[in-house]
């Protein structure tokens, strides 16, 4: 196996730490787990980590953003206790009636978790013990939902990964409440954290998936976590993402999407913290009549970097997606947003919408947007937009002519801008979790 392209401090502590753990990581003695993660290092060893000239890189320079390579966080560094984990989370999340999945250090934590009223609708393995005795589902899903070619970062991942959880929800279940995934990261040292999450979405299933990164302290530290969702035909999905870790975090997050026939995925993401944020979706309709509704929101202040990047793929004819994403950027933080729509040349009757609205409150704030079109069927209706601005004068004049103070008029105009993409959350108790988040952030002019 040749390294050789590796050539930063944090490449090589990559390949320092794989070729010291591999025997000791989840699934050694399993051939299959072992196969995975040394096509996952070759690919990875062959370019290093993604730096500017590679085109998706080039605002999110990641060789020159990750100095180091931290080493693996322990798994149990902290007793972490009930109210540890809603301190992280926050009152307006913690309180969420969900059924719970708690994910330490990578680590599954069934104390602190509450899985009652899953019996009979879904199966929960920690994936540390899935890649030692993998089931046949697991094994047809795992590395294979719509894997990007060449993505580094997933690369990555698949060859480090040391847990996370694996879920198998039933034909025709409703899981009634959301099910929550948090992710916690605790620990006395700067630490790394590579988690793995695979979820099959049986036909005719109705889920609401919540996934949650925060911190529990300020330690430094580098996640790369990777969810894969395939959603059996005629199923319901709705999968949401928040994230607020803490700002010494360097936060990689990729979601691989496969959709059968008729299926409804609506998706959306919010993102408050840590320094350096990539949040990655790849979406491919495999199937005929479903649609694909992608949403997010940003809030970003100080010198935060936070880049989503989309690639949605029609291989099939009769599908929709829309892409919908609000960002609010304050003092020198920068927001990006890549959304590339693939139309393939037999995904006839494809209707795709992308558009992208930036709110700038600082001068020194920097928006990129990069929308994309790749079109090779002739019986379509796409389009794309981008806009940015400040906030609206005139409205600032309305409001401070009612007798509204400055300061709480801005609050509010930046509250609606933002409020419009969290709206498109259907469930109510998570949608109202957000506007709260939103107004907590608001609030803190300190960050």
């Amino acid at each position: 196996m040749s390294v050789e392209i590796l050539k930063t401090k944090a490449e090589q502590g990559f390949a320092d730490q794989f070729q010291a753990a591999k025997s000791a990581l989840p699934g050694a003695g399993n051939a299959w787990a072992i196969g995975l993660r040394e096509a996952a290092w070759e690919n990875y060893a062959s370019t290093g980590l993604p730096h500017r000239r590679v085109e998706e890189w080039k605002y999110t320079d990641l060789r020159s953003a990750l100095r180091d390579a931290y080493p693996p966080a322990p798994a149990l560094s902290e007793a972490l206790t009930g109210d540890d984990i809603s301190a992280a989370l926050g009152a307006a999340l913690a309180g969420l009636d969900c059924h719970l999945l708690v994910i330490v250090n990578g680590q599954f934590r069934p104390e602190l978790s509450d899985v009652s009223g899953l019996e009979g609708k879904c199966e929960v393995l920690s994936l540390t013990d899935g890649l030692g005795y993998p089931s046949d589902w697991l094994k047809e899903t795992l590395g294979q939902v719509n894997p990007p070619q060449n993505d580094v970062v997933v690369a990555l991942n698949t060859a480090l990964m040391t847990g996370g959880v694996a879920l198998c929800i039933a034909d025709n279940a409703k899981t009634g409440k959301p099910v929550h995934v948090v992710h916690v990261f605790t620990s006395r040292e700067a630490a790394s954290v590579t988690t793995r999450n695979v979820i099959l979405v049986g036909a005719g299933a109705n889920v609401t998936l919540l996934e949650s990164y925060v911190s529990h302290g300020d330690t430094p530290a580098q996640r790369n976590s990777v969810s894969e969702l395939l959603a059996g035909d005629g199923s319901r999905v709705h999968h949401i993402k928040f994230q607020n870790e803490n700002l010494e975090t360097a936060h990689l997050t990729s979601w691989m999407t496969r959709l059968g026939s008729d299926v409804e995925y609506k998706a959306f993401q919010f993102s408050m913290g840590a320094a350096l944020a990539r949040n990655q979706i790849f979406v491919s309709f495999a199937g005929e009549g479903s649609s694909s509704h992608v949403s997010g929101a940003v809030m970003a202040r100080g010198t935060q970097h936070n880049d989503t990047t989309m690639v949605i793929d029609h291989a099939v004819s009769g599908c929709e997606s829309r892409e919908f994403n609000k960002l609010v950027l304050d003092g020198e933080a920068r927001g990006i947003v890549q959304c590339k729509a693939i139309v393939r040349k037999d995904a006839q009757k494809t209707d795709g919408h992308q558009m992208a609205r930036a709110l700038m409150l600082s001068e020194r704030a920097e928006y990129d947007s990069k929308p994309e079109l790749e079109i090779f069927a002739d019986d379509v209706v796409c389009g794309h937009g981008s806009t940015s601005g400040q906030v609206d004068d005139e409205l600032m004049f309305y409001l401070r002519a009612r007798g509204i103070p400055e300061a709480q008029a801005r609050a509010l105009l930046i509250a609606a801008f933002v409020g419009e993409a969290i709206d498109r959350i259907e469930n109510e108790s998570i949608r109202e979790a957000f506007v709260t988040m939103a107004q907590d952030w608001l609030g803190n002019e300190d960050g």
